[in-house]
């Protein structure tokens, strides 16, 4: 069972927390709470078991920046999951507080089941993984399996494990020996089904064994793998590097030619020794990124990465947070030409002056959208409220190369911007998004429908355009497009139409269910309808649309 603290200064809040949700069914249980950070801060200190941490960023006395600050700098004590408690306003705040390691956000207008449920769930998953990987840092009797090991290193804490760090390397070492150990990470131009994964590992793996290389091949995630090996054999570094040059120039090629593949892979330095394992896989993870600017079918050696100087970094972020506050400026005037060309403007510049720097990279684009964000909630419009960038920090993880990432991020403002001059005032006017939505369905009611077609048909996502509904409506989408279609049953029925005939003209695949449908609305089943009509039998019906013989 998880462990959960609760910490805000609003006793309604943590009351709330506690009925809310059905933790049992989460595996979790809220075991402490505290009025502000000091309070949680001397819990944390006094009990070294809470998993998950929920916290609000304003409190008094220690807020919850200042308590992330204060956990981060106690090495020996575990490290709970924060989840961040924010009211819009927060953005600055919420922002810091993920660079100080907050796993998520919920905002407190939004707290209920709905949105607190998927957070939570996601956190259980990465303390479920985080427990699969401790697991595999102990060494039991019976053998375990490189995959488990290769886990363990790339996610222990040396400095605090130093004993299950020293146990790793040392199977690693029984496995590869201790003489000319390389990493590869390699990355796949594409996310590979397991299918395809697996393939391409034993590809990889084929390959290395052709070379004579004593080797250990890891898929780490959907994107990447890593190669651990040595060549003992050797003592020339040039001749080293060759020779893995030239085994990693055909596996590329094949995974080119027979598994329709691009990939880049960093490579690092070449050492002795047993201590050095998880520096050299965070070194090649490390070039490897560099394919995010330089694209895919290239190598990374450690020649290749340069390092910027903190005040060119710095100076560039504030350049660069100027533009995205006039490109924000920009958005909210009607001329889409001017957006563009100051959104080019600082692509250019970025790439120009961050290339080679991922991490800071990402950063800048990072605040960008957190500045669109704030002016989405001024136009009172959440991320997904319009169209379909509900997590866009997620989405924003995905993509692997800066062209694609900047492709992405310009569609966002394109978005944004015909919301603010299209979309938005339309939901004000006459003929509104809902009076749109409301003809489309009158037109296609008799055919298969459904909230997503009604929604692209008018432009805006799922989310929106049902919440839209509900408020200008009164009832969903469903109990519209239902009680439309009942009431043209209705109006069917009084003309004397079968019963078995009528539901395929509105909309319903068999008769069988339209009656269902038509008794939970109405209360009585079509046939009872139809008499009390006064219209009697089928057979009756079929007199009165044949009308009168002779």
């Amino acid at each position: 069972m998880y462990k959960v603290m609760i910490v805000d200064d609003e006793p309604i809040v943590r009351m709330t927390m506690y009925q809310m949700i059905v933790w049992k069914e989460l595996d979790m249980e809220i075991v402490a709470e505290a009025n502000d950070g000091e309070e949680a801060f001397a819990i944390l200190q006094s009990r070294n078991d809470i998993d998950i941490l929920l916290l609000d960023i304003q409190m008094p006395k220690m807020n919850g920046i200042e308590l992330l600050g204060a956990i981060q700098s106690l090495d020996a004590m575990k490290k709970p999951i924060p989840i961040i408690l924010s009211a819009y306003r927060d953005f600055s705040y919420v922002r810091e507080a993920f660079l100080l390691g907050a796993f998520d956000y919920i905002v407190k207008v939004d707290m209920d089941e709905e949105h607190m449920l998927p957070v939570l769930q996601k956190a259980r998953q990465k303390l479920e993984k985080l427990g699969a990987s401790n697991d595999s840092q102990v060494i039991h009797e019976e053998k375990v399996g490189p995959d488990k090991v290769i886990a363990g290193l790339l996610t222990l804490d040396i400095q605090s494990n130093v004993m299950a760090y020293a146990r790793i390397v040392s199977e690693v070492c029984n496995w590869l020996g201790e003489i000319n150990q390389v990493a590869v990470a390699v990355s796949l131009s594409s996310p590979a089904e397991m299918t395809s994964k697996n393939a391409i590992k034993q590809t990889i793996k084929a390959e290395m064994d052709s070379a004579v290389f004593k080797h250990i091949v890891y898929d780490e995630n959907p994107n990447e793998i890593f190669i651990l090996l040595t060549v003992p054999q050797l003592r020339s570094e040039i001749m080293i590097r060759q020779l893995i040059h030239a085994t990693l120039s055909l596996i590329k090629t094949r995974l080119e030619q027979y598994m329709n593949v691009r990939v880049a892979m960093g490579i690092s330095d070449i050492v002795d020794g047993r201590k050095h394992w998880q520096r050299l896989m965070n070194q090649a993870r490390s070039l490897v990124s560099l394919s995010f600017f330089e694209g895919y079918d290239k190598f990374f050696y450690p020649e290749s990465e340069i390092k910027l100087g903190k005040e060119t970094s710095a100076d560039l972020r504030i350049k660069l947070k100027a533009n995205s506050m006039e490109i924000v400026r920009l958005l909210q005037q009607e001329n889409e030409a001017q957006w563009e060309l100051e959104f080019d403007r600082s692509v250019k510049l970025l790439k120009e002056k961050a290339k080679w720097d991922v991490h800071e990279t990402r950063l800048i684009l990072t605040d960008f959208l957190w500045e669109l964000g704030a002016l989405l909630y001024t136009q009172d419009v959440r991320w997904g409220g319009v169209f379909d960038h509900c997590h866009p920090f997620e989405q924003l993880k995905e993509f692997h190369t800066f062209e694609d990432t900047i492709v992405w991020i310009k569609q966002v403002c394109s978005d944004i911007y015909r919301y603010i001059h299209e979309l938005g005032p339309k939901a004000n006017a006459p003929y509104s998004i809902v009076e749109k939505a409301k003809e489309f369905i009158q037109q296609h009611y008799c055919e298969e429908l459904s909230l997503s077609m009604v929604s692209q048909w008018v432009g805006v996502s799922e989310n929106y355009l049902s919440r839209l509904f509900m408020k200008n409506v009164g009832e969903s989408f469903v109990q519209y497009l239902t009680n439309l279609r009942i009431e043209e049953s209705k109006r069917l029925l009084k003309k004397g139409y079968k019963i078995i005939d009528l539901s395929e003209k509105i909309g319903y695949v068999n008769a069988e269910h339209f009656s269902r449908v038509f008794k939970k609305v109405t209360g009585v089943s079509p046939k009872v309808y139809r008499e009390s009509l006064g219209l009697g039998s089928e057979m009756k019906t079929d007199q009165i649309l044949k009308g009168p013989s002779g």
